[in-house]
């Protein structure tokens, strides 16, 4: 690929992966007024999230083996559509049954669309380039989180709450055009068409593919065990409001954004593995921090950050290995990783409540730290 198509197919993937993560925080503040709107509690309206969530799981895997077999381009295309068709349809619905069925379109389109993201990456880009170009697009996910929640309270206030879900269909326009400009992907390496059968056996009995995607659950499901409460428990502990607990969030995100962006470089020069450990053990020892801090607000703020910081470059050293583990069956082995993603995130965050609930803040940077103990584990037992 030229220079200048490069630029054009880091871009589309950058805004279509942005689009998809933000999602589930877009709606979060703006959750009581579609609510009010549908005349439904809060709690059974926040379902929407949770089925973006569960769609996105479960149809990882099932979709996932479908760019083995054809042309990633052309899935991606499919994908961000189907992903744009619920997003928009989204800001139309007239009642909670029809959200319901939008977010799980939407979740359907993001489950084909960004493991493909990942396998296109690793199938087109090489060597320091692949590292440089995973960090670029990787950092989409960290701003998403740093903008997702203020981007939706702002496009709701510009009329109302179904603004959120056009202003992100624009974002997802803006997306598709790239992706529509992006050269043909490079032919697989293997030129027949791969069952679905033979690309699961492929992924699970391949050295070091399963141990990978270990090492994705355990890290996610100790990092959003912890997480998912960090909000309640600054609020809590410090009495902010919203607003500011708000701004510490979009410090994180700002800060995992930076190191993600630029996280190639590092990895060129720890190499994928080691920057793994390096990043999981800093990870435990911030998260520690934390802890120690707790009553200090300036000092947890900035463990906060060096904790971002780990965690980007980590992360994106976790999928760019990844990634190579089965260069055959790469949009199967990633959809398996974005689904123990979200199952990691599922686990952390349903352990953590209990943990919380009985142990408070010290409780889940434990738990956090274990499952983070886990991941370093696993990583060096890979050969």
């Amino acid at each position: 690929m030229s220079k200048g198509k490069n630029i054009l197919t880091i871009l589309g993937l950058f805004f279509g992966v942005f689009v998809t993560g933000a999602d589930s925080f877009i709606i979060s503040p703006i959750l009581p007024e579609i609510s009010s709107s549908f005349d439904e509690s809060i709690s059974l309206t926040a379902y929407g999230v949770t089925i973006y969530a569960l769609c996105f799981a479960i149809g990882a895997p099932i979709f996932g083996p479908l760019g083995d077999r054809y042309d990633k381009k052309k899935l991606l295309i499919i994908g961000i559509l189907i992903f744009l068709l619920g997003t928009l349809f989204c800001g139309f619905s007239k009642n909670l049954n029809e959200f319901y069925i939008c977010r799980a379109i939407a979740g359907i389109g993001a489950s084909l669309f960004v493991p493909n993201v990942w396998a296109f990456i690793g199938s087109n880009f090489k060597g320091n380039k692949l590292n440089k170009v995973m960090g670029i697009v990787m950092s989409a996910l960290s701003l998403s989180i740093a903008f997702g929640v203020p981007l939706g309270t702002m496009l709701s206030q510009l009329e109302n709450w179904h603004m959120a879900f056009w202003g992100s269909s624009l974002l997802t326009i803006y997306s598709f055009i790239l992706i529509l400009l992006v050269p043909k992907q490079k032919k697989p390496l293997n030129n027949d068409r791969i069952s679905y059968l033979k690309s699961f056996k492929n992924v699970f009995f391949t050295h070091n593919a399963i141990p990978a995607l270990m090492i994705t659950l355990t890290w996610m499901t100790g990092f959003y065990s912890f997480y998912t409460f960090l909000g309640t428990y600054i609020q809590n502990n410090f009495n902010f409001n919203v607003a500011i607990t708000g701004y510490i969030f979009i410090s994180y995100g700002l800060s995992n954004f930076v190191t993600s962006f630029f996280g190639g470089k590092i990895m060129d020069i720890l190499g994928k593995k080691r920057s793994i450990n390096i990043n999981a053990f800093l990870s435990i020892i911030f998260i520690i921090c934390l802890n120690i801090f707790k009553n200090n607000i300036v000092m947890f703020v900035i463990m906060l950050i060096f904790l971002a910081f780990a965690q980007g470059i980590g992360v994106t050293s976790l999928n760019s290995y990844i990634v190579n583990v089965v260069p055959s069956n790469r949009s199967t082995l990633m959809s398996f990783n974005s689904s123990f993603l979200y199952l990691g995130l599922t686990l952390g965050s349903g352990a953590g409540g209990i943990v919380y609930e009985l142990f408070g803040f010290l409780g889940i940077c434990l738990l956090s730290s274990i499952g983070l103990i886990i991941s370093l584990i696993v990583t060096n037992s890979l050969k």
